[in-house]
């Protein structure tokens, strides 16, 4: 594996499991200082013990603005700067169609989602390194309709939205801001288990509509945050094994 973040401090939320503990596994692998962010304190410290020295842990609850703040102000007073932001931290809940959601279901679906990535954005937005990346976990369902979860789908929609519009804010300090649109990721969100990384290039190819890892994520997520994407902001990214390109809508009675 190379070093790409040699030299560089990243911030991940939601790295308590899934997407963010692959992130920030990946990202330390390639020589990046992290710092492993969960409401989860106890998840995130197992976290940064299973990276070992160059990793740590610190409380975040994104829906709380203050906490989001005291979080970046953490990462500053113990490394000194932020090069790469990976907002990662979400909600799905448990929802069966429009009916089974209810006012208070809505609102905690919006505050952690799309109320958290705000107020990841507003904290990281100041301090954020020159040449410095942020991405955004989205959902492909951010893109389309999600029948199932129309919570859901609504606080992801606004992500994309929120961060086509910052984008200008991001280019004024010299850094870029990405959100990632993932299909189906088996994840413990899912009931799935956390496995070990392995080495990117050994990655199983999921040719057509298939279920990703969350290291599949966690690669995609490097990238964009890498050099190599340097010409790329702005974008909602998707990755989903052609989930979303070859979509074939149910067709519905309409009417009453």
């Amino acid at each position: 594996m190379t070093a790409r973040f040699e030299g560089k401090v990243a911030l991940i939320s939601g790295a308590a499991s899934g997407i963010g503990r692959a992130a920030a596994i990946r990202f330390a692998q390639e020589g990046a200082r992290v710092f492993c962010a969960d409401l989860n304190f106890a998840g995130a410290r197992n976290v940064a013990t299973e990276i070992g020295g160059n990793a740590s842990a610190v409380h975040v609850d994104v829906a709380d603005y203050a906490s989001n703040q005291a979080m970046v102000a953490h990462v500053r007073e113990h490394a000194g700067q932020l090069d790469i932001a990976f907002l990662n931290a979400g909600f799905y809940g448990a929802a069966e169609g429009l009916g089974t959601v209810d006012e208070a279901f809505f609102d905690r679906v919006v505050a952690i989602n799309l109320k958290g990535t705000f107020n990841g954005i507003k904290a990281v937005e100041p301090v954020i390194a020159q040449g410095g990346a942020v991405v955004v976990t989205a959902s492909a369902a951010g893109v389309i309709g999600h029948p199932a979860n129309p919570a859901y789908s609504a606080a992801k929609h606004g992500i994309v939205g929120l961060v086509k519009s910052c984008v200008d804010a991001f280019a004024a300090r010299g850094a870029r801001i990405n959100a990632l649109c993932p299909g189906g990721v088996e994840t413990p969100l899912i009931g799935a288990a956390d496995v070990a990384m392995i080495n990117p290039q050994d990655l199983p190819r999921v040719a057509l509509r298939g279920m990703g890892s969350a290291q599949h994520v966690a690669e995609v997520a490097l990238w964009l945050a890498s050099p190599a994407a340097g010409f790329i902001t702005g974008q909602a990214q998707l990755l989903d094994a052609a989930l979303l390109s070859t979509f074939a809508p149910v067709m519905l009675p309409v009417g009453p």
